[in-house]
């Protein structure tokens, strides 16, 4: 690791000796990660949903796909701390009957076929400011995410722990096995092992430790390690800074650091990954717009960090490009906007649109643009509405422009 990389880590974990002075929540998101965020019904037992996408690509048929889905969960009473969870995830196809080359399989399994999945089966323990979790759940972390985009987001097996002994300071530690949903590259109804997920025969499962401070004013620190078996070692910092000019005008300056370096035996061969990131994020929230800005530039001959599983780490993330896509070192930047209409009387309604541009340093390998929109729509607690448009164009020959649409609706209870 060169001085400049360990300066950088250095100074993210000197930082947390320094008095706390105020607690911050700072979430630092790309566009992928508002899109995909999944939120835990904390207060009800199951959701259901509806969905649909279309797919178009120059020169081929478009492709479309219905489907009705849901889940329901619950949790045992706790004994000494302990107690057990499980969740049902199904989802149906609503063209089962009229199946063709057109169809989209994106919400489906493998076959293009409904099903039905145990998407969490876990045993949960919290003993003071100490909580373990082993079995089928779901996880947030930079590099394995739930990415909920599909009908269904991702579930891993995993057994974890985390720590909050410390004021403002959380310590996790934990081990993946196996991952469940559309992203997992098989079929979204099975849990597989990491290592197929990624391309390669099983592995012994992907360790990762963290830890995540909070208490100096304005400001938020994080550090993740992670170690995938015969695969690589990698090592993702992040650190977000928020400043408010008044009450209604407020700014949150974010900048990361992705590294990976191949080990063991090296089953995806070199791994070379040194990506930086910088984000800004201006809310005006009088006027109810928020801007957002993002770059990304990795400097490595293998592009990158490829092994994510879900919707990536990285701020210049979108619904469909990723940075890693190029697979070899590049840059990518994202400029968006969001309204909300509660500033023209119309509760819980935001449009947003977002472009970006995504370019290997030498662009006749790969450069595309990608345009996003969002509409989302709460009508009430319980009720919610997403629609997305993304429209990618391809500046390099082989390559098709296409476009994709969904929209998916839940109804908590």
């Amino acid at each position: 690791m060169s001085k400049f990389k360990l300066s950088i880590v250095c100074i993210m974990i000197m930082s947390l000796d320094i008095v706390a002075e105020e607690k911050q929540n700072i979430e630092l998101q790309s566009v992928r990660g508002i899109l995909g965020d999944y939120i835990l019904l904390e207060h009800t037992q199951g959701q259901l949903r509806a969905g649909y996408i279309g797919f178009s690509e120059n020169t081929l048929a478009r492709t479309n796909g219905y489907a009705l889905g849901g889940h329901y969960h619950f949790d045992t009473k706790e004994y000494y701390g302990l107690k057990i969870g499980a969740e049902a995830y199904t989802v149906l196809n609503l063209a089962i009957n009229q199946k063709s080359i057109n169809e989209n399989s994106d919400f489906f399994n493998k076959n293009s076929n409904s099903f039905i999945l145990l998407s969490q089966a876990y045993l949960s323990g919290k003993w003071g400011n100490t909580e373990i979790k082993l079995g089928r759940q779901t996880l947030d972390t930079p590099h394995a995410d739930s990415d909920d985009i599909r009908m269904m987001p991702n579930y891993f097996e995993a057994y974890t722990i985390t720590n909050n002994d410390i004021d403002n300071l959380t310590l996790a530690a934990g081990m993946i096995d196996k991952m469940a949903g559309w992203e997992n590259g098989i079929d979204s109804q099975k849990f597989v092992d990491v290592g197929e997920t990624l391309g390669v025969n099983k592995i012994d499962g992907i360790y990762y430790a963290s830890a995540s401070y909070e208490g100096i004013k304005n400001l938020s620190v994080a550090l993740w390690y992670y170690h995938y078996s015969d695969i690589a070692n990698v090592l993702y910092a992040e650190a977000g800074y928020n400043f408010t000019v008044t009450s209604a005008n407020s700014f949150t300056l974010g900048l990361q650091y992705d590294q990976s370096q191949e080990s063991g035996s090296s089953l995806l061969g070199k791994q070379d990954a040194q990506t930086f990131g910088v984000n800004l994020e201006a809310r005006f929230d009088a006027l109810g717009i928020t801007l957002l800005a993002a770059y990304n530039q990795d400097n490595s001959d293998t592009g990158a960090m490829p092994l994510s599983l879900g919707g990536g780490a990285l701020f210049t993330s979108m619904e469909d490009q990723t940075l890693d896509a190029i697979g070899t070192k590049g840059s990518a930047w994202v400029v968006g906007a969001s309204y909300n209409f509660k500033n023209i009387a119309i509760d819980n309604l935001i449009f947003g649109i977002a472009y970006g541009n995504f370019e290997a340093k030498d662009d006749l390998i790969y450069k595309a643009n990608e345009i996003d929109t969002v509409l989302e729509y709460s009508f009430n607690k319980q009720f919610t509405l997403t629609t997305a448009l993304a429209m990618v164009d391809f500046k390099v020959k082989g390559m098709n422009d296409y476009k994709q649409f969904r929209i998916i609706t839940n109804y908590n209870f």
